[in-house]
């Protein structure tokens, strides 16, 4: 079986690094090789104990990283591609996203850790519905900025 590293709550106060087996993908899905990941106050909250978790939810839900598969269904990104996933997976039904404010849609069923299947922090990570969370990362650009 392959493994990959993840951070994994274990306790109030206790994060730590442990292997777990890569999820596999589904035809909505997206595998992503996490190269970044930010720290979330719902991470915090999760740490601190405010957040209630089971055991071993690897946590994380904010990352950059590297397609590394891609399901059958999933257009308008290409495995190599790197990508950023936002926390929230708008659904595309609420009112929120029918007013054309998808970022504010709280009745969606992804967000945060829930639909993220091995955390953010896991090295490769599944991204639910990538359709609606990722977010090609532009190519980096140099500027050459002149003092006046």
């Amino acid at each position: 079986m392959v493994m990959m590293r993840a951070a994994v709550f274990v306790e109030p106060g206790r994060i730590e690094l442990q292997d777990k087996p890569i999820p596999e993908i589904g035809p909505n899905d997206a595998l992503l090789r996490i190269t970044t990941t930010t720290i979330c106050g719902t991470d915090v909250h999760i740490l601190k104990g405010e957040y209630p978790v089971a055991p071993g939810l690897t946590v994380g839900h904010e990352p950059v990283g590297i397609i590394e598969k891609l399901g059958a269904n999933v257009q308008g990104y290409r495995e190599g591609q790197r990508v950023i996933a936002g926390a929230i997976c708008p659904s595309f039904t609420s009112y929120a996203c029918q007013d054309g404010v998808p970022s504010q849609d709280g009745g969606c069923s992804c967000h945060a850790t829930s639909r993220w299947a091995a955390g953010a922090s896991a090295i490769p990570s599944m991204a639910p519905r990538p359709n609606t969370c990722l977010c090609p990362m532009p190519r980096p650009t140099w500027h050459r900025c002149r003092m006046v």
